[in-house]
């Protein structure tokens, strides 16, 4: 099995058990469309609410990331066995956190006026802005009433508290992230500091959560020690989390059909201000700034030409490049954090939880979709 094969496996396996969870939830409370919609929106049934197979719900990263943290962090008090322990303590989080995400895109797709995700239509072009709202905030409060059922799983009170806490910070943080990112569509001026600063309350916030809470649903956070190590797996979320957004501007812009599923240069064609863009208008030469700031002005239709010309801007300034050796920095500094969280290289060797999180990160920042 190559590296890819088996990230994939681990991805399916957690994969399948944060669903059940998620439909678990849904199940609870909601009327007829609600949980139909709300059913719609993940893929597993049509506009009419018929179920189908085969339906695109994501890869489910961030809950995966806190089950994989939650096993690491008992394989470090345990020495062993981690792999086998029971996920249901954890569960809840890691479909909060889906959810939480989840609730996150519905918005978006509101916000940015996409009609399609992952193939179909978006829940707001089906059923109109008013409901597909609402859809978005109930399940945004699903997630807490998820989160609260650890509770009824064992972990402590104060635990479950603290992650409530950090799960709200989040949630706080995504919005002032999108707020960013919308201000800076009409903003010519963001710089790359500007637009790390501001992944780093969308993609990069949200790992974090995920790897924090993951972990610290294992850990006791009295202990220094545990302190510590749940710094470090914040650390590692959010440096990850960046490195991971970045790979996704190269992949708008540079990504082939085939493995993204997306139209090559899609990003060029909404004129979307990503990294390689901003870094290209940051260290472009006057007259090639000029043409790109007018390009980026302009409302219009893209035409085929100025996708190329913009391309060869990118090509011209390195922009590409620069952005790759970004995206590793961030993973290499996430993978130091993730190093001292298990107590050092040989001791992350020896927790397979970890070691899969080690790949899975790298993975992220490397992958060609």
């Amino acid at each position: 099995m190559t590296q890819t094969e088996d990230i994939s496996a681990t991805l399916d396996r957690f994969a399948r058990v944060i669903e059940q969870t998620i439909r678990a939830e849904l199940s609870t409370g909601l009327d007829e469309w609600m949980q139909g919609a709300l059913g719609y929106h993940f893929g597993w049934v049509d506009r009419d609410f018929k179920p189908i197979t085969g339906g695109n719900s994501g890869k489910k990263l961030r809950p995966v990331m806190a089950l994989l943290s939650y096993q690491g962090a008992l394989e470090i008090l345990q020495a062993g066995s981690a792999e086998e322990a029971d996920l249901d303590p954890a569960l809840p989080l890691a479909a909060a956190l889906e959810m939480i995400h989840n609730y996150s895109l519905i918005h978006d797709d509101i916000e940015d006026g996409d009609r399609t995700r992952h193939g179909r239509e978006t829940l707001w072009s089906v059923w109109g802005m008013p409901k597909a709202i609402n859809a978005g905030d109930c399940l945004d409060m699903l997630a807490f009433r998820s989160l609260f059922r650890s509770l009824d799983k064992g972990v402590p009170a104060e635990r479950v508290i603290e992650v409530a806490r950090i799960v709200t910070e989040t949630s706080v943080k995504l919005t002032l992230g999108q707020h960013a990112d919308m201000s800076f569509e009409d903003n010519l001026d963001v710089t790359p500091e500007m637009y790390l600063k501001m992944i780093g309350g969308k993609s990069a916030a949200l790992i974090s959560c995920s790897t924090y809470s993951g972990a610290l649903i294992a850990l006791d956070p009295v202990e220094p020690a545990n302190r510590e190590r749940l710094e470090n797996f914040a650390r590692f979320g959010e440096q990850i989390g960046l490195g991971f957004q970045i790979r996704d501007d190269i992949l708008g812009i540079w990504g082939l059909t085939a493995k993204t599923g997306k139209p090559s240069g899609s990003d060029i064609r909404r004129r979307k201000k990503s990294l390689p863009v901003l870094y290209a208008l940051s260290s472009a030469a006057p007259a090639l700034k000029e043409e790109l700031l007018t390009f980026y002005r302009s409302a219009e239709p893209v035409t085929l030409e100025q996708e190329q010309f913009v391309m060869q801007a990118l090509e011209t300034t390195g922009a590409r490049e620069f952005s790759q050796q970004q995206a590793d920095k961030f993973k290499q500094v996430a993978l130091d954090a993730l190093t001292t969280a298990a107590g050092g290289p040989e001791a992350l060797a020896g927790n397979p939880p970890l070691r899969r999180l080690k790949e899975l990160s790298a993975f992220l920042v490397e992958r060609d979709y």
